[in-house]
């Protein structure tokens, strides 16, 4: 089973995916921290994602639009964590002292957590008018996207859309996974995610 889940900050991706494992028995990677370890090479992205997709099993989790391509690709079922902002801030900041008070918090104050919390209200609440043309542009060419996504395509397409030019939010998410519709399954409520696990665990 492989399974690759998206979602905004807060929204619970890595506990979702922590469920999931434990339910499955497969492999968990956080693509957070693959993408601390290969930083600002593009190359190293893209072979680490063709690596791990073509396991015979996993959970991915991460929001990393272009690189997330052979995950989606491969994926059994992609699922999508959409909360409200509200619950979200209050989540990052519940998050964010609780690792505080453990000392496990690698960005420790209080404006690191400001900052953190204006790049997720960005995101919940679209706010990113300037890039509308660039983002229309990248939807047009990700959805003639042919498939499968080969690295010399990802290598392309990531070089013209770098995820600094397009800043994920919420609705670009939504149209990204347009192209992979037939195997989102969409999580908003605790009910949403009890009848996940139940799919998962019959599947």
């Amino acid at each position: 089973m492989k399974v690759h889940i998206l979602g905004g900050p807060g929204s619970g991706k890595t506990t979702l995916a922590q469920e999931i494992v434990a339910l499955l028995g497969v492999p968990h990677n956080d693509l957070d921290l693959i993408g601390q370890k290969n930083g600002t090479d593009a190359a190293a992205h893209i072979d680490d994602a063709f690596a791990l997709a073509g396991q015979s099993g996993w959970v991915t989790e991460g929001i990393y639009l272009v690189l997330v391509d052979p995950y989606l690709y491969q994926a059994d079922y992609i699922v999508y964590l959409d909360i409200a902002w509200p619950l979200a801030a209050w989540r990052i900041v519940y998050r964010h002292i609780s690792r505080s008070l453990r000392g496990t918090n690698a960005y420790p104050g209080f404006q690191p957590l400001l900052d953190f919390l204006g790049y997720a209200r960005t995101y919940y609440l679209n706010t990113c008018p300037d890039t509308a043309e660039v983002v229309r542009q990248c939807l047009a060419e990700h959805r003639e996207m042919a498939l499968p996504p080969t690295p010399a395509v990802m290598r392309a397409f990531l070089e013209t859309y770098h995820p600094v030019s397009i800043p994920p939010t919420a609705a670009f998410v939504r149209l990204y996974l347009e192209k992979y519709r037939e195997k989102v399954f969409v999580v908003r409520t605790r009910a949403d995610r009890r009848r996940l696990l139940r799919l998962l665990a019959s599947a």
